[in-house]
């Protein structure tokens, strides 16, 4: 008696190349990427040695920043 061998279906993958790669063209293409402007601060000027700078800043113009030891960053 002669055994049955059974054989499975073959998939024609020569074409799932093409696709995915047509999927990343498109996705590349649809896609928006958002561009940071980042944060606009206007920096005090040097005060040179020769000079008097004992200008008075108002404090609602003072940006502190505090490093904490835990890699904390605080700021008001």
């Amino acid at each position: 008696m002669r055994s049955q061998r059974h054989s499975s279906p073959k998939v024609n993958a020569g074409s799932m190349a093409d696709i995915a790669f047509l999927l990343l063209i498109f996705f590349l293409v649809t896609t928006t990427i958002s561009v940071d402007a980042g944060i606009n601060r206007k920096l005090p000027r040097l005060c040179p040695p020769n000079m008097d700078c004992s200008e008075t800043i108002n404090d609602r113009n003072i940006f502190r920043i505090l490093l904490g030891q835990n890699d904390q960053i605080f700021f008001w």
